[in-house]
């Protein structure tokens, strides 16, 4: 599990990381933002292929049944979850890649969420 929490790991994983395009996209939306520390925003989860369920309701500190998610989409070959979790707007940001060597319950979980 590889955790973003400031801007310059979010400017290198945009330069290297296979979901760049969607970290892009993310970076785009806070920009407006980047006055502020991005660890008072968001934190971004990019979910290796050993993780597990476990790890990631570990990781975010709450149960995933049900699903807290405010969305989970499919793009471009990566499951986007998104969870807001305070009145503050702080949320995580989660990616993984929809590959079939990956942790399959975490995939199944996903897949079943993904609209």
């Amino acid at each position: 599990m590889i955790t973003i929490n400031n801007w310059p790991e979010l400017k290198s994983a945009i330069k290297t990381h296979p979901a760049r395009e969607i970290l892009s996209a993310h970076a785009d939306r806070l920009e407006e933002f980047d006055d502020q520390p991005l660890s008072d925003l968001c934190e971004i989860v990019l979910i290796e292929r050993t993780d597990t369920l476990t790890d990631l309701a570990t990781k975010l500190g709450r149960a995933l049944h049900p699903p807290p998610w405010e969305y989970v989409d499919l793009t471009d070959g990566w499951y986007e979850l998104v969870l807001v979790t305070g009145d503050d707007g702080f949320g995580y940001v989660v990616l993984l890649e929809d590959r079939s060597r990956g942790n399959q319950a975490l995939l199944d979980y996903c897949r079943a969420l993904a609209s």
